[in-house]
């Protein structure tokens, strides 16, 4: 079995930062840290696969791969009330960037089958945005085949982890929560790779129970209708 490594896509100074501890833009000084970066064009699938491919050479393939991309063009267009004033090329590069979520997924389960990780604990979190409807990761996530889920993932499931409303279950409010919940993201990603047995947060719907939406609030807790 190769040392266990979580490969964070997406990193920043939110989530990632808490997630891995602290974040530094300068690559040498985070291999001291004991961190090995990777530059990651998240728009591009062939980006992504060199990355894994990378990370598989020097370290062994991740059993744990938390895909924190950034959708934050897309809640802020330039007319606030306004969500069509957001530009075609802005949704086009977002929307490249939900995709990737396909190929990151692809990337980590042919890591999850490898010898390498056999009897470890294999985690796939896609970190949820509070945006007020569904991006392609949510839907690409969720309606999987349920056969297929079971036969191909085995024991350990995906997640979609969302940040909610404490009393709604909805998007933030205020908003601007949501850039400074690090700490509440890292909580809640640490529980789910390191349970030993697959989460039952929030079902979207009754077939839903590999591929799994986690919503928590700001308290780092599960979100439970009142």
């Amino acid at each position: 079995m190769s040392p266990l490594t979580a490969f964070i896509i997406g990193a920043g100074a939110n989530a990632t930062k808490s997630l891995s501890g602290r974040g530094k833009p300068a690559f040498d000084q985070l291999k001291k840290d004991g961190y090995f970066p990777v530059a990651v064009d998240v728009e591009s699938p062939g980006s992504l696969a060199t990355a894994f491919a990378q990370i598989n050479k020097e370290l062994g393939p991740p059993n744990v791969v938390v895909f924190n991309s950034n959708y934050r063009d897309l809640i802020t267009p330039p007319v606030p009330d306004d969500p069509l004033t957001l530009s075609v090329e802005a949704l086009t590069k977002q929307t490249a960037v939900g995709l990737a979520v396909f190929t990151a997924a692809q990337e980590a389960l042919s890591g999850f089958r490898s010898e390498a990780n056999k009897g470890t604990h294999k985690t796939f979190i896609v970190t949820g945005n509070p945006l007020p409807w569904k991006l392609v990761s949510w839907r690409l996530m969720s309606r999987s085949p349920r056969p297929i889920r079971k036969k191909k993932f085995g024991a350990r499931g995906f997640y979609y982890a969302s940040l909610v409303n404490e009393t709604t279950g909805g998007i933030l409010d205020p908003l601007s929560e949501f850039f400074t919940s690090g700490p509440q993201h890292a909580q809640v990603y640490l529980d789910l790779v390191t349970r030993e047995d697959q989460a039952d947060w929030d079902y979207r719907s009754p077939d839903i129970y590999l591929l799994l939406s986690s919503r928590f609030t700001l308290k780092g807790k599960k979100w439970a209708k009142a």
